[in-house]
């Protein structure tokens, strides 16, 4: 009897079997087939689940248009043909399977693993399948009959929802945004069969870096993971082109491009990379940050691996933007307590130090009253003008530390620290050469500081004014002002020869206002407690080192690149 006959309907493959030439096959022509094949092959092709049947020793193949789905390149070649050498990538696994089957077992697996080679290279799979005995007229196994489901997209599915879960739950713990970095790329750890590395990076426009922030899968320090890299002359990762293209870019042959790559816990290095933006911001107009994953070898990037990728993205935006949002609201929170505390001692203060002027006004407008005109009249008024200039310095000492702490802060920006020091060296010149004085500079070290530049302007002119008003007796002031770089900041030293400090008896009050720690002078006791407000609003941090009798250093760090955000 013809196949025409034996096999009707069956679809595609139905058409195919119809047709297919037997006689030049391992089976030979239909009409010599048992009656336990056909059967067995008309149940496959009346079957709308994906069915598979291998007859003989050879395991020759029959399939059904479900099944034809699966195989993928596979088809229409392996039809007819023996399993070898169709399935040799699969060979150690299958081996078993088909060893059980002969025995007269039946094999059940459940989103088993399954790592074919059905479109160019070996895939993560995941199967729900049967293998089954056939017996022939005789009562042998004489084929095997399997039944399948692919499951692949179920399985990833939970994998990647486990990874998401595990980010949100992370993200709500997070309080900074350091923090959030490493929990950030803990949780797409735990789905390392989809994301085989991750780098983040935080991105410093005015400096033109990226600094990485968080990691796993490839060592930091490393080509492939450098710790900073300029965002316009990196060779590896394209940070450049990311942020100008507002959306993922792709990097494919990664081990030729990087020249070797480090060994990882992989079966197969990965080789292709997605380079992702992430704005903190939905109504950010550029990217805060980049994260790099990699991508998994055994994965097509196909629209439901890219949708995952743009999920990532957006998971991580909102991680990253939920621990920023807690650090400032933690941040607002610690700056209003400390400002009410310090008004609270300002206040204080402000009235003490302001009763003594206002005091002495008060007497000496009396003693004006009752002295005769002439000598003591003139003395008394040359008195009175010395406290209404006293007063008139501390309110407007206190005008300015209110207006600094109450008044938005200009934005920082990259200044050249020569520029800002050359004005402030103008305005210092005529009170320099009256103390006849020497002040230098060397900012060769350090060249650039990202600040107010009024502030700078403010900083160094109150500590260079400083310098030379508190001078050694015996000699002409000199001060040296000079920058290094450590990390990511600026380390400005302004030293001095002058008559130093007693840092053992008066560091506590050193930067507290309205502090005079010397008679010589005049002065409201303001100048350093409006320094250090300044450096503390950029992020910064000022000290003091002293000797008395020999001479003071100031040193000021500041940010040498933009704020983290």
């Amino acid at each position: 009897m013809s196949a025409d006959i034996l096999f009707t309907g069956g679809g595609e493959m139905g058409e195919r079997i119809r047709t297919l030439d037997w006689s030049r096959t391992k089976l030979g022509p239909v009409a010599d087939w048992p009656q336990s094949l056909i059967t067995a092959v008309q149940i496959m092709l009346g079957s709308r689940f994906p069915m598979m049947v291998h007859w003989g020793p050879e395991l020759v193949h029959f399939y059904n248009d479900g099944y034809a789905a699966i195989l993928q390149t596979k088809h229409p070649g392996a039809l007819g043909q023996p399993a070898q050498p169709w399935w040799d990538e699969m060979w150690p696994f299958l081996t078993p399977i088909f060893e059980q089957v002969w025995a007269g077992h039946t094999t059940h697996f459940e989103n088993q693993l399954v790592l074919p080679n059905r479109r160019g290279f070996v895939e993560e799979t995941y199967f729900t399948f049967s293998h089954s005995p056939i017996r022939n007229e005789s009562g042998q196994v004489a084929g095997v009959f399997v039944t399948a489901m692919e499951t692949t997209t179920t399985v990833l599915n939970q994998r990647r929802l486990a990874m998401f879960s595990s980010l949100m739950a992370h993200a709500a713990l997070a309080s900074r945004p350091v923090e959030a970095a490493q929990h950030l790329v803990a949780s797409l750890a735990t789905d390392s069969d989809d994301i085989p590395f991750a780098l983040l990076y935080s991105i410093d426009q005015p400096a033109q870096m990226a600094h990485l922030t968080g990691w796993f899968g490839l060592p930091a320090g490393e080509p492939t993971a450098p710790s900073t890299l300029s965002l316009n002359t990196s060779r590896y990762w394209p940070m450049a082109e990311t942020l100008s293209a507002r959306q993922p870019v792709l990097v494919d042959d990664l081990p030729t491009r990087f020249g070797s790559w480090p060994e990882g816990n992989w079966s197969v290095i990965p080789t292709q990379a997605l380079l992702l933006p992430l704005r903190l911001h939905e109504n950010d107009t550029a990217a805060d940050k980049v994260l790099i994953v990699g991508l998994s070898p055994r994965r097509p990037l196909d629209a439901d691996y890219y949708a995952f990728f743009s999920l990532v993205a957006d998971y991580a935006g909102r991680a990253l933007n939920h621990a920023a949002a807690t650090y400032e609201a933690y941040r607002l929170n610690q700056a209003l307590q400390e400002a009410n505390s310090s008004l609270d001692t300002f206040v204080h203060i402000a009235a003490h130090d302001l009763k003594g002027p206002t005091n002495n006004l008060e007497s000496l407008i009396e003693v004006y009253r009752e002295e005769p005109a002439g000598a003591a009249q003139e003395h008394v008024m040359t008195l009175l003008t010395k406290e209404v200039h006293r007063l008139t310095s501390t309110v407007a000492g206190l005008l300015d530390i209110l207006r600094s702490q109450h008044t938005a802060a200009p934005p920082a920006e990259r200044v050249e620290l020569q520029t800002v020091f050359s004005r402030v060296y103008a305005d210092l010149m005529g009170y320099m050469q009256a103390q006849e004085g020497m002040i230098t500079a060397d900012f060769s070290r350090a060249p650039v500081v990202v600040c107010p530049p009024a502030y700078l302007e403010s900083i160094l002119k109150n500590l260079l004014h400083n310098a030379l008003k508190y001078r050694a007796p015996d000699r002409p002031p000199v001060v040296h002002v000079s920058t290094r770089s450590r990390d990511n900041n600026v380390v400005l030293s302004i030293v001095d020869n002058g008559i130093g400090i007693d840092l053992q008896r008066d560091r506590d009050r050193l930067f507290s206002p309205f502090t005079r720690l010397t008679a010589e002078g005049e002065g409201a006791g303001l100048g350093l407690y409006m320094v250090r407000s300044l450096v503390q609003q950029q992020g910064g941090a000022l000290d003091a080192s002293s000797s008395p009798g020999v001479g003071t250093t100031f040193t000021i760090v500041l940010p040498a690149t933009g704020p983290e955000k």
